[in-house]
C-alpha cells in the first residue's frame, strides 16, 4: 500500500499564501538594472542580471523568510543585498541566483542578529 504525503503547498493556508504574495508585490521596486553607458569611456562588459521570473522567486522567498522568522522584509532584503554586493536585489547577477536562493533557505536571523 502506497502512502501519499500532502505537498508543502497544500499544507499552507490560502490566506498565508495570499499574504506572502501581497508582501512580495510590495517589495518590488522599479529599478534600472542596466548599467549607464558613456560614449567617452570604455564599455564595461554587460553583466547578465536575473530575469523577471527569478526576481519574483527571490521576492517570494524574501517574504517567506521574513514571515517565518518574524523579521521585517526590508531587513531580510538588506541582508541579501549586502551579502551579494548589490544596491537592490533586482541587480543580482544571474550567476548568483542559485546561491541567493540557498542563502535565503539557510538563513537563520537569530544567528545573524545575535
Amino acid at each position: 500500500m502506497t502512502k501519499t504525503t500532502p505537498s508543502k503547498r497544500s499544507e499552507m493556508p490560502a490566506a498565508t499564501r495570499e499574504h506572502m504574495t501581497q508582501v512580495a508585490e510590495t517589495l518590488k521596486v522599479t529599478c534600472s538594472a542596466d548599467m549607464p553607458q558613456f560614449s567617452d569611456k570604455t564599455m564595461a562588459p554587460q553583466v547578465e542580471r536575473i530575469n523577471d521570473r527569478e526576481l519574483t522567486s527571490i521576492y517570494a522567498l524574501l517574504a517567506y523568510v521574513s514571515y517565518n522568522q518574524n523579521v521585517r522584509q526590508e531587513t531580510v532584503q538588506m541582508i541579501v543585498e549586502a551579502e551579494f554586493g548589490v544596491d537592490h536585489v533586482a541587480k543580482l547577477r544571474r550567476d548568483d541566483y542559485m546561491r541567493a536562493i540557498e542563502f535565503l533557505v539557510d538563513m537563520k536571523m537569530e544567528e545573524i542578529i545575535n
